[in-house]
């Protein structure tokens, strides 16, 4: 998942029409955009809101019920792992031809106001009653799609989603999901 609070980089969806995610038609530079695997630690300081967080309790593997993996043909539990600095599952869906990642990312200090200026931030209407966007930050590459929920000013839920190299299926899934995880959301 590419976790707008840390160092990775997002993916490349860029455009947005009456809520549908929209792959961007330029291919970013730099980095490959794919997930991080590698753990991060908490941020020490930031949001002077820290541990105040609705969602501090959730774990982000819940965010999906089994009705909402049925949607999107994930079969089994998630993982869940640290992503950047979200609390983060991951969910992976093997294909005959390629596999998709599903990641959801639980950031309780970092709103959707504090992303990183080297993103570029695209709004999209509310999904449901959160405010929505999608990112593409330099170094994202195709294949990938997210969109960041506000949750309060200083919590969020950032989603993402890998498609191989098919930017538009990556942009509808994360869509999909989003509309999944934000019911479940304070």
């Amino acid at each position: 998942m590419l976790v707008l609070a840390g160092s990775a980089g997002l993916t490349s969806c860029a455009t947005s029409t009456s809520g549908q995610a929209v792959p961007d038609q330029g291919q970013a530079t730099g980095a490959t955009g794919r997930p991080s695997d590698e753990p991060s630690a908490r941020p020490t300081s930031g949001n002077p809101q820290a541990g105040n967080s609705p969602m501090e309790e959730t774990d982000p593997c819940a965010l999906l019920d089994a009705a909402a993996k049925a949607k999107l043909d994930i079969s089994g539990a998630g993982e869940n792992r640290k992503i950047g600095v979200a609390r983060g599952c991951r969910w992976r869906v093997r294909g005959a031809g390629e596999s998709q990642i599903f990641d959801v990312g639980i950031l309780d200090t970092a709103g959707i106001t504090d992303i990183p200026a080297t993103v570029r931030v695209e709004k999209l209407p509310n999904i449901g009653a959160h405010q929505a966007v999608q990112g593409k930050e330099q170094g994202g590459g195709p294949g990938g799609c997210t969109i960041i929920l506000g949750v309060t000013g200083s919590s969020r839920v950032d989603l993402n989603v890998l498609a191989g190299n098919d930017t538009q299926k990556a942009c509808d899934l994360v869509m999909e999901l989003a509309t999944l995880v934000e019911p479940k959301l304070p």
